[in-house]
């Protein structure tokens, strides 16, 4: 009769299990290296335009609430942004997040 590898009468580790921890451990390790690695400005910066294109497409098919929450966690993330963010990508952003208020304000409107 033969064994699986999930099934040892003896309750033994193959080499192939072994092997799969390490490699499960060593992706792991390296997935953790690479948060430790990241700077913070540009997953906000990442965030902010991901919640600026959610936004426009909710406002684009009418889900008010749903917009609406995505322009108020823009609205939440750009005074986190670290002061070494150029200038001009912040301003970018406060006229995206202007802009998206006003879409937001006639949707509402046009909605009652």
């Amino acid at each position: 009769m033969s064994e699986s590898a999930d099934d040892h009468e003896d309750g033994a580790v193959t080499e192939d299990e072994l092997e799969a921890e390490a490699l499960a451990g060593a992706a792991v390790e390296d997935m953790l290296e690479t948060i430790r690695q990241a700077q913070v400005a540009p997953l906000i910066l990442s965030t902010i335009s991901t919640f600026a294109s959610v936004a426009y497409g909710k406002l684009e098919a009418k889900d008010l609430p749903e917009a609406k929450a995505a322009i108020d966690v823009i609205d939440a993330l750009l005074p986190l942004l670290p002061d070494d963010v150029d200038e001009a990508i912040r301003r970018d952003f406060r006229q995206a997040l202007t802009n998206l208020k006003l879409a937001y304000s006639d949707a509402v409107a046009a909605a009652e």
